[in-house]
């Protein structure tokens, strides 16, 4: 029984039952498996918490101080909710990415504190481990994980469907849109909304916003040609927010080597509000400029400002279970002696939940 004396930010009765659940309909045993993951801040503290439960045998969870925490606060909380949860015996939270322990781990994921998993992290892991990523492999960044050594080391890595029909992560990412909005003290209802980006992010936000009553006006196309810019100025002077949603392209959008600068926006519109979740934007010069940006600090190209977990625990905890999944598939296919690519196909063959790199898993091997 959970002891309602223990005091974090969350719905903790309700995110129980949602991991319970989670474990439940993924499946996920990790008997007999160490796992490698982060003890983080916010939603992200229940991640060695859901490894912990779902009877893994030991869990490290590797912190550090970050912009969102201090270490020892990190350790603190997670060892509070793990001691309320009664899996404080199966976790130790470590902030040494050299602790010899690390050495017999089974499963690592790829979350930001154990980030780089570069070539000499990877030469201190055991033969037979294995990487779930816990996202799709598009979203693949090679200054946070060297995928040539694994291959040479032959340690298995597979990405997370998130358009599993047990999860429909990018569902969330238009939701995300409305909060921030919300925050921003723009109503969304006849609203006039202008968005720039492609692709399936945003198009849920666009789907998401028109279904709010929103006034919704892309300006940026799907082939990823920029509209007539003098039809973008013209959108932008009687836009109440601009939302900035691109996963994909890392080419400057806003700055002096984008498509407009924040110059022209606050000469264009003073009363606009640049909304970012992804994309490559020039937030000081926006600032320097007078544009009022939400929220107060944007992430660089590749990064999402804010991720699903911004609007509530069930993304985070049903993707982190089921990267965990993908990860139990792995480590159990390289126990039974299959070699890193012999894993990786197996385990793409058993579960749709785990997905394959584009050009590797799906071509001539």
């Amino acid at each position: 029984m959970l002891n309602e004396k223990i005091s974090l930010d969350m719905n903790l009765p309700r995110v129980r039952k949602i991991i319970s659940q989670s474990i439940s309909n993924f499946d996920l045993n990790l008997s007999g498996l160490t796992i490698l993951t982060e003890a983080a801040t916010g939603y992200y503290i229940l991640t060695p918490i859901i490894a912990a439960l779902a009877q893994a045998d030991y869990v490290l969870a590797l912190t550090r101080d970050s912009k969102y925490g201090q270490a020892t606060d990190i350790r603190k909380d997670t060892m509070k909710l793990a001691h309320n949860w009664d899996v404080r015996d199966k976790i130790q939270v470590i902030y040494d990415r050299e602790d010899k322990r690390i050495g017999n781990v089974d499963i690592i994921t790829n979350l930001g504190f154990v980030r780089p998993i570069d070539s000499d992290f990877l030469s201190r892991l055991k033969k037979s481990a294995v990487i779930p990523l816990m996202w799709e492999t598009w979203e693949y960044r090679s200054e946070d994980i060297d995928i040539e050594e694994c291959r040479r080391l032959e340690i298995p890595v597979l990405g997370t469907n998130e358009h599993h029909p047990d999860l429909r992560i990018f569902e969330y990412i238009g939701h995300i849109a409305l909060k921030l909005l919300f925050e921003a003290e723009i109503e969304i209802l006849n609203s006039r909304i202008a968005l720039l980006g492609k692709g399936e992010f945003a198009d849920q936000v666009y789907n998401t916003l028109k279904t709010a009553q929103a006034d919704v006006h892309p300006i940026f196309q799907e082939n990823g040609k920029n509209s007539n810019i003098e039809k973008v100025k013209s959108t932008l002077k009687q836009t109440d927010a601009l939302i900035v949603v691109e996963h994909h392209e890392r080419k400057q959008l806003i700055g002096a080597e984008g498509f407009i600068t924040p110059k022209e926006i606050s000469q264009l519109n003073k009363y606009i509000t640049i909304i970012h979740i992804c994309g490559n934007v020039d937030q000081n010069s926006l600032v320097k400029n007078g544009v009022r940006c939400w929220p107060k600090h944007f992430a660089p190209a590749g990064y999402m400002s804010v991720a699903t977990d911004y609007i509530g625990p069930i993304p985070l905890i049903k993707l982190h279970t089921a990267g965990l999944k993908v990860g139990e598939s792995l480590a159990r296919a390289r126990l039974k002696g299959l070699n890193g690519l012999e894993a990786e196909l197996a385990v793409i063959r058993e579960i749709s939940l785990a997905q394959g790199f584009q050009g590797y898993h799906d071509g001539p091997i």
